[in-house]
């Protein structure tokens, strides 16, 4: 009897509909950036980052990113991993140089990125939003303060999900996270979430092909257009609920075991 052959990748855009991948972020922060978890961290904390100003929580199926200078971004297990991975390798790197990342968020530049690839700007409910051609997806923004700060919000398998950044989050981290979103991923196409699989662009990835390529829309996609999901009818979506009390990287346990 034949072995079944492997399976294969394909690449996905829009990546806003392409479901959340198999990105391990715990693992790839500790393998690839260094990050650890202190021996006598609370139960909420996954890791905190080298310089210790950085930690990574988890409460149920919510995450957040908090910072020694105040800010915190939340996100959900249904975000696409690359967007999360994305904001906290820049998180990381604006650890290191504080110069660099001065500043509140703006979104003006995630705003410029999305305009350029075909997103539209508009105003609603006091709102400004930025929204994807398939009206799936869009970065909102409340008018006024005080009040939240920016989100990537887009369909999910089920209901939304959702990248909240705090006022004074880096503006990097929203630009990171975009550029991530703008690109297309990497999936089994089983990972594909199964509404979607019709109104997504799809092409074999090959290895000597990077992330950029043109992918051919296919037949379903064209005959479903770009008809509003009704999880994205009411955008902004509502608030991620309030996490559990957290560790924070201006607190204790910040010292790695002495393995001596």
């Amino acid at each position: 009897m034949l072995a079944a052959p492997p399976r294969s990748d394909i690449l996905v855009r829009p990546a806003h509909l392409a479901g959340p991948g198999g990105i391990d972020l715990p693992f790839r922060l500790a393998a690839e950036h260094g990050w650890y978890r202190p021996f006598d961290a609370p139960g909420s904390l996954v890791l905190i980052s080298p310089q210790e100003g950085l930690a990574l929580n988890r409460h149920h199926q919510q995450w957040s990113l908090t910072s020694a200078e105040g800010w915190t971004v939340r996100f959900c297990d249904r975000v696409p991993a690359e967007v999360p991975y994305a904001l906290v390798t820049a998180a990381q790197e604006a650890e290191a140089d504080p110069a660099s990342s001065a500043g509140p968020v703006t979104g003006n530049r995630a705003t410029v990125l999305l305009l350029d690839s075909g997103w539209s700007g508009f105003k609603r409910d006091g709102y400004r939003l930025v929204a994807a051609p398939d009206r799936r997806a869009a970065l909102s923004w409340p008018e006024s303060a005080p009040g939240p700060g920016p989100a990537l919000t887009a369909a999910a398998e089920k209901g939304v999900w959702t990248v909240q950044f705090s006022r004074n989050a880096p503006d990097r981290l929203l630009t990171a996270a975009t550029v991530a979103l703008l690109h297309p991923v990497a999936r089994q196409p089983e990972q594909v979430p199964e509404q979607f699989r019709g109104l997504v662009h799809s092409e074999a990835l090959t290895a000597d092909r990077g992330g950029d390529g043109p992918a051919s829309r296919s037949t379903a996609a064209r005959a479903h257009g770009i008809a509003s999901h009704p999880a994205l009818r009411h955008l902004p979506s509502p608030a991620l609920p309030p996490l559990a009390a957290h560790y924070s990287p201006a607190g204790p346990g910040r010292r790695q075991p002495d393995t001596r």
